[in-house]
């Protein structure tokens, strides 16, 4: 990755702040929607050839639908729970913002108790759907994980595939995401139009849309968009690939300038909405809302009260739960997991677990140096985690359990640690090896067998 790209660590750019440029970007996004959709109506036409803008009110569409959806399952989770964010999409749906046939389907199907994993990978005689709706509203999860391109990349992916598995649909996403994060990234260290490309083009697969990208570099001193469109794409076959390089192009050649970047956009047509979209999402998350002209920002539809866009939320605490937990009363030292977290996995530690439901059996927050997870039911402390850095990243660097038999049933060290080892690979690295839980199982079968031995003897 090019060495202007290496990692922004929150804790030496204090002035970052990762939920609000989340916000920013969502704002960005859905003035770029509302503003995009008044071109599909005629009699607006003329004022986009003259730069004038489109009368008051500008209705957002199904793009501003679904990434709402997508920053209130980062705000509340930290990074990209599937399950939620396909409920999300599902009990959120309004018919009447302009999905897809397809979609519409999928979603109300969704309600009805379909599972997303089968409905999302039947869609089109089984190779997914390769649009661009999984790009059109990623921008704010880019922002979230500007910390770590990399994670940008992962989390954007795993956005896509609730309704998109085409490779080239997960693909836009990724190219979205990957921008906007470099764009967030503008805030702390200026970035040029030319280095986010190369960090896009880096980071998303193989294919058509990286293809696109690379040319969308190599066209960043052609001044027309008209002629930028004609090799990239305009949204009009409403392909990702056919989207996602010239929104990228736009984005890249006014990352300073809002107002531009949109109209630039919109004045070649296309799928408008989604590529202005695209765009606003990008360049609000470098210029922030001060950024977006405020006659623009009156003009278009206020966001959802659910999203609570003045609510960003804040890390967990063991105060913000809310409720008595208790520390280890016990506490006697296991095995340390060996594991590494990359900037944004540890800005998912720093981030918390709440249990959301009934079916959610832990509570994990950080505290200085000092990682605990709690059963939710009882809020007694099982496992504390000492953190520390090294020139690799962060670490476990000890571990305690609770080793009181009153509260928790403890099994030897190497089993504690092999299950420890799952939460945190799981919650925090999405790594859900089924090695690792068939190597806790083992350690739990062994010590079974040799407790009945030593019963029976």
């Amino acid at each position: 990755m090019p060495a202007e790209f290496s990692f922004l660590d929150p804790s030496a750019c204090p002035s970052f702040d990762h939920r609000s440029a989340a916000r920013d970007a969502l704002r960005g996004l859905a003035v770029g929607d509302a503003f995009g959709a008044q071109f599909f109506v005629p009699d607006n036409l003329p004022g986009l050839r003259e730069r004038r803008s489109p009368a008051a009110e500008w209705p957002w569409t199904d793009d501003t639908e679904m990434a709402c959806s997508v920053f209130d399952v980062l705000r509340r989770r930290g990074s990209v729970d599937q399950r939620e964010l396909a409920h999300g999409f599902a009990h959120r749906h309004d018919f009447d913002r302009g999905y897809g046939p397809a979609m519409n389907r999928l979603l109300r199907l969704v309600r009805e108790g379909g599972r997303w994993q089968d409905l999302a990978a039947e869609l089109f005689d089984g190779q997914g759907s390769w649009g661009n709706g999984a790009a059109m509203r990623v921008a704010p999860l880019g922002a979230w994980f500007a910390v770590d391109l990399a994670e940008a990349a992962a989390q954007a992916g795993r956005s896509a595939r609730v309704t998109h598995t085409h490779p080239e649909a997960v693909a836009g996403a990724v190219a979205v995401a990957v921008g906007a994060a470099c764009a967030a990234r503008g805030r702390v260290r200026p970035v040029t139009g030319a280095q986010l490309l190369a960090a896009v083009e880096e980071l998303t697969p193989e294919g058509r849309i990286r293809s696109g990208v690379a040319e969308a570099r190599e066209l960043l001193g052609q001044p027309h968009a008209e002629y930028a469109a004609h090799r990239l794409g305009n949204g009009r076959r409403v392909s990702a690939a056919d989207t996602v390089p010239f929104a990228l192009w736009c984005a890249a050649r006014h990352l300073e300038d809002f107002a531009e970047a949109l109209w630039a956009c919109a004045s070649v047509g296309g799928d408008v909405d989604t590529t202005c979209a695209i765009v606003g999402g990008i360049v609000a998350a470098r210029v922030g809302t001060a950024g977006i002209p405020a006659a623009w920002r009156a003009a278009s539809e206020a966001l959802p009260e659910w999203v609570r866009e003045g609510e960003p939320g804040e890390d967990l605490s063991r105060a913000g739960l809310g409720r008595d937990v208790t520390p280890l009363r016990r506490p006697e030292p296991v095995p340390v997991p060996e594991l590494v977290w990359t900037p944004g996995q540890w800005q998912r530690v720093r981030h918390g677990v709440r249990a959301l439901s009934m079916d959610e059996k832990w509570d994990a927050y950080l505290e200085g140096d000092q990682l605990t997870l709690h059963r939710s039911g009882t809020g007694r402390a099982i496992f504390r985690v000492t953190v520390a850095e090294d020139p690799t990243g962060r670490r476990p660097v000890a571990a305690l359990v609770e080793s009181d038999p009153e509260l928790y049933r403890r099994g030897g060290d190497e089993t504690e640690s092999a299950f420890l080892e799952l939460f945190l690979r799981a919650w925090y690295m999405d790594d859900s090896r089924p090695e690792l839980w068939n190597r806790y199982q083992e350690l739990r079968r062994a010590e079974e067998a040799a407790a009945k031995a030593e019963r029976t003897t």
